[in-house]
């Protein structure tokens, strides 16, 4: 495979409908097990299973894409409203989030964030999979959103000090609603839940990509 070779200078690489099944994923993670230049990998529309995906997810240092498309349209009948003001929370707990991730007082692993509205970005993803996949009461949306916060920002085992401090800041940001402890639980069931929905591009991947196209960042 010629990303596995040590010359290869590729950055991003697209394979997304290419019908590679879990035999191809293994080929695929041996290669990229190498790898050091590739920065985002697209693989949505492939016949991978759970496996497939794990094992790709495991040997890639590089961004990689499993999911994409529309997300299914969901009222969430626990919230007990109206669609209109469904969309009116929603817009309002965005917006809170969007002030907690630029805030003055951000810790490191948010203000110091390779690209920040990246995160921001995978944040507002993965509460809106969240939505599709259950119903969330009213009272837990604070809760998710920090949770998700927490989720987005990538956090892996071995990094326990970093998470823990992290945790610790989103719960102070909900004014004491929650605990560190809480935060931490409900990013481990968000992670649980969504599984390889979590590695979906944003609307900010796409708007990079066609910003890079146009001459306008190399980033």
């Amino acid at each position: 495979v010629v990303i596995g070779s040590p010359s290869c200078a590729l950055r991003r690489l697209s394979l997304r409908d290419n019908s590679i099944g879990d035999q191809g994923a293994r080929a695929l993670a041996t290669a990229l097990q190498t790898n050091v230049m590739l920065e985002e990998l697209d693989l949505w529309g492939n016949r991978l299973t759970q496996a497939g995906r794990q094992a790709i997810l495991a040997a890639a240092k590089c961004e990689v894409f499993m999911e994409a498309g529309p997300l299914p349209p969901q009222m969430d009948p626990a919230l007990d409203v109206a669609a209109d003001v469904h969309s009116r929370m929603r817009a309002i707990l965005f917006d809170w989030l969007s002030q907690v991730h630029t805030g003055t007082n951000s810790p490191l692993a948010l203000d110091g964030a390779p690209d920040p509205q990246d995160l921001l970005f995978r944040t507002f993803t993965h509460l809106d999979v969240y939505f599709a996949h259950r119903p969330v009461q009213r009272l837990e949306l604070q809760l998710l959103a920090v949770a998700c916060s927490l989720t987005a920002a990538g956090m892996d085992e071995g990094r326990e000090t970093e998470i823990s401090e992290l945790a610790d800041w989103l719960a102070m940001v909900t004014d004491g609603d929650f605990t560190s402890e809480q935060v931490k639980e409900k990013a481990s069931e968000i992670r649980q839940e969504l599984g390889s929905q979590l590695h979906r591009p944003t609307a900010y991947t796409f708007l990079r990509r066609y910003l890079r196209k146009t001459g306008w960042t190399e980033q």
